[in-house]
């Protein structure tokens, strides 16, 4: 959603000064997948309050779940993961169970 931030094909792929701080940790919380992350060095972690967990489900896309998780692959891998884990719905993504954009080209409805 920042195409003037990211850019996966050349070194350096992110360019952060190209979006305002809220444009990216809007994008970071909603990113579908969870492999994006920031912190903030002002804040304290040991302050945080216990938030709730959320499950959303996106329109044609993956299941997003906010929170920590853990979880146990079918290989019996336990993954902890926080902030946003996108699960794919689809079928179709090569990094099962987590979603990888793939419901995209696979024009997925659901």
């Amino acid at each position: 959603t920042l195409p003037n931030v990211y850019h996966p094909n050349e070194k350096p792929w992110i360019t952060p000064e190209n979006a305002s701080i809220k444009a990216l940790q809007s994008q970071i919380n909603n990113c579908p997948s969870g492999a994006l992350s920031y912190y903030m060095k002002n804040e304290m972690a040991e302050g945080k309050e216990e938030s709730v967990t959320q499950i959303i489900v996106a329109n044609n896309g993956p299941l997003k779940v906010k929170g920590t998780l853990e979880v146990q692959l079918a290989t019996g891998e336990i993954v902890t993961k926080e902030g946003t884990t996108g699960f794919c719905r689809c079928g179709a993504s090569a990094n099962k169970p987590f979603c990888d954009g793939a419901h995209r080209k696979a024009e997925f409805i659901g």
